[in-house]
């Protein structure tokens, strides 16, 4: 994912995240249902399945490490998963309260 700068969030990281929860689902989510339904992953339909998929594709990705129950909020959504990459960008992947 070249020219997605973790630390600011550029104006790209919106769009490669909403590219990856597409991804993550097989296609059975697209970008136009997750901005209709505010980047809610709930509320487009996002599956247990897809969310197991998501949370390897932000390591493989972003080196991001999640845990579903610490991070269980921020894998809500789509900014959530924004902020939530902007933060392991900032602290070099240590703990987050």
């Amino acid at each position: 994912m070249t020219g997605v700068d973790v630390r600011t969030g550029g104006p790209d990281l919106r769009g490669w995240v909403e590219s990856l929860v597409v991804l993550a689902t097989g296609r059975a989510v697209s970008v136009d249902q997750l901005r209709g339904c505010a980047g809610s992953l709930d509320a487009a339909g996002v599956n247990s399945i897809a969310y197991i998929n998501l949370i390897e594709a932000l390591d493989r990705q972003f080196h991001v490490v999640v845990d579903p129950e610490r991070d269980a909020e921020a894998l809500s959504s789509v900014d959530g998963i924004v902020a939530l990459i902007r933060t392991a960008g900032t602290d070099d992947g240590a703990d987050r309260a």
